[in-house]
């Protein structure tokens, strides 16, 4: 029997601390975000937030996040740029290579539903793979 389309497979949450991000982008700059990201995407952090290192906690919470929804975190060959943060109303979480290929064997096409909320200075991610 298959899994009902729509029918959440895989749930993930992350929580991050803005002024962390702060830190370690005090200490590392942009390669801090091009270790995460590609060049394309890392361009479109100022999309996420008028701030950068909210821009980036946004970004690092929902890729923490995908990658526990799909049950590997960064390990068995899933790496930060498989995971990519599409900007907009509402977020949009693209998985590529290896992200993809595990979310196929947990029944999903990789279709996400994201929900993002800020309280004070942390980022709460979340990230539903939904079933194909």
């Amino acid at each position: 029997m298959g899994v009902e389309r729509g029918r959440v497979v895989g749930l993930g949450i992350d929580l991050v601390e803005v002024p962390r991000i702060r830190r370690s982008l005090e200490r590392w700059g942009e390669r801090l975000a091009s270790k995460l990201m590609d060049s394309e995407e890392a361009a479109r952090l100022d999309l996420l937030s008028t701030r950068r290192p909210e821009a980036l906690a946004i970004s690092i919470a929902l890729k923490e996040a995908a990658s526990k929804a799909i049950g590997t975190g960064w390990s068995r060959g899933v790496r930060w740029r498989d995971v990519v943060i599409r900007p907009g109303s509402p977020f949009g979480v693209e998985l590529r290579n290896r992200a993809r290929d595990f979310a196929f064997r947990l029944g999903s096409d990789g279709r996400t539903r994201v929900r993002l909320e800020r309280r004070d200075d942390l980022i709460v991610g979340e990230v539903w793979l939904l079933g194909c």
